[in-house]
């Protein structure tokens, strides 16, 4: 491991004056899960590492103005524990508690998760599927934008917006309606515990009081280098009554979908196929159940 000055701020404006500082040259630590593996494997060769968990500030969620406001460094066990999220957001309450191990949901935390950008990581796809802001600082202001816009913008990294001198503060979306929206989040991995996804399903519908869908998200993550959209299965739904067997009619777009998106990796895109099918059987159930328009076993 190549020698690094390291710094631990304790306020969000001292972390933004460093990383105006050294920019290029620095790597920052929230809670170490992802680089110290880099640093170890020399993947990362920072001059300058600063770690994030000082930064008391940004720990925190709270309800404002109808939104969740999630500061970048809540752990995936602060979100997993919280009651409000359990209740409203089932989505992102079940992809944090299973990232992982106790130890690393203890550390990891969301915004690392979506700074990191990694194609399985669990927080991201639930956060995409919300279609939630990200707002990121620097000495030079701040700026929010949507998670889908942030993962396409050419950053420092190459992974996503995030610029040399900026930091990711808070993620945000709107509270859920629990009568009349349901969220649900799936985990297809190769062991029950400490796996990374193979397949990590994300659904999001919303319903009138007729059950007739006004708005459904529909990801997928580690299929692609990001969550990946069934955007034609989303407008298939848009309009219809919600019914198991209605949302069974979208499987074939998206097994196709997956196909088409996996055709350069034959090891994989079978089970992938196959596997998007059956964790979306399993979120078709869950939604439906919540929404109580029909029991189905799964």
């Amino acid at each position: 491991m190549k020698p690094f000055d390291f710094y631990a701020p304790s306020t969000v404006e001292e972390t933004l004056a460093l990383l105006d500082q050294y920019q290029n040259s620095v790597a920052l630590i929230a809670g170490g899960t992802d680089l110290t593996l880099e640093l170890n494997e020399r993947k990362a060769s920072p001059a300058v590492v600063i770690d994030l968990k000082p930064v008391r500030e940004l720990d925190y969620i709270r309800v404002e103005n109808g939104r969740f406001r999630i500061g970048s460094m809540t752990t995936h066990a602060s979100l997993a524990g919280n009651e409000m999220i359990r209740q409203h957001v089932r989505l992102l309450h079940d992809a944090t508690r299973q990232v992982g191990s106790p130890q690393i949901r203890n550390l990891g935390t969301i915004g690392g998760n979506i700074a990191q950008s990694s194609v399985a990581g669990d927080g991201l796809a639930a956060c995409v599927a919300l279609n939630a802001d990200v707002t990121l600082r620097s000495v030079r202001g701040e700026r929010t934008m949507n998670i889908n816009d942030f993962l396409t913008g050419e950053g420092v990294q190459k992974r996503n917006s995030l610029a040399a001198d900026e930091l990711l503060t808070e993620i945000s979306f709107p509270v859920p309606d629990p009568k009349h929206t349901a969220t649900a989040f799936y985990k297809l991995a190769k062991r029950k515990s400490l796996a990374i996804s193979v397949i990590a399903g994300c659904l999001v519908v919303t319903v009138d009081d007729d059950g007739i869908c006004t708005a459904a998200s529909m990801r997928a993550g580690a299929l692609g280098r990001y969550p990946m959209r069934f955007e034609g299965a989303e407008a298939y739904l848009v309009g219809k009554k919600l019914t198991y067997n209605t949302m069974l009619e979208t499987l074939p777009m998206m097994h196709d979908q997956v196909l088409e998106a996996n055709r350069s990796r034959p090891w994989s895109v079978f089970y992938k196929k196959e596997g998007v099918q059956g964790v979306f059987k399993k979120l078709f159930a869950d939604v439906l159940g919540q929404l109580g328009l029909e029991e189905v076993q799964a």
